[in-house]
């Protein structure tokens, strides 16, 4: 990736891109609860806990490969790159202390 400089615009973009992945990442962390949970009904039939199971692991599946193909798409890819060459050019990261993790996505 070129080392040209980044308008406003573009590190705006970038944090958005960055704080959706970490959005869809955050929903992947209940994948396992949201998939065991119709297990622990008491009282729910054997082929309702079942159809409850699968629907839950059918969406979660589709929830990580939607994850694994956003990481893997070459904005992303360029996005680690070029963050990778500017800690190497400069590896003061302090200044970013002052930058919002959140409010970038507009969704």
């Amino acid at each position: 990736m070129s080392s040209e400089t980044w308008n406003e615009q573009q590190y705006h973009d970038a944090l958005a891109h960055l704080e959706r992945l970490q959005q869809q990442l955050d929903g992947l962390r209940s994948v396992l609860p949201t998939i065991v949970a119709p297990l622990l009904q008491k009282d729910a039939s054997q082929g309702g806990m079942f159809a409850s199971v699968k629907k839950a692991a059918l969406q979660s599946t589709d929830d990580l490969d939607r994850f694994r193909k956003e990481w893997s798409s070459d904005q992303t890819q360029q996005l680690l790159t070029r963050s990778n060459e500017s800690v190497k050019e400069d590896g003061d990261l302090s200044r970013a202390a002052d930058i919002s993790k959140y409010g970038w996505a507009q969704d």
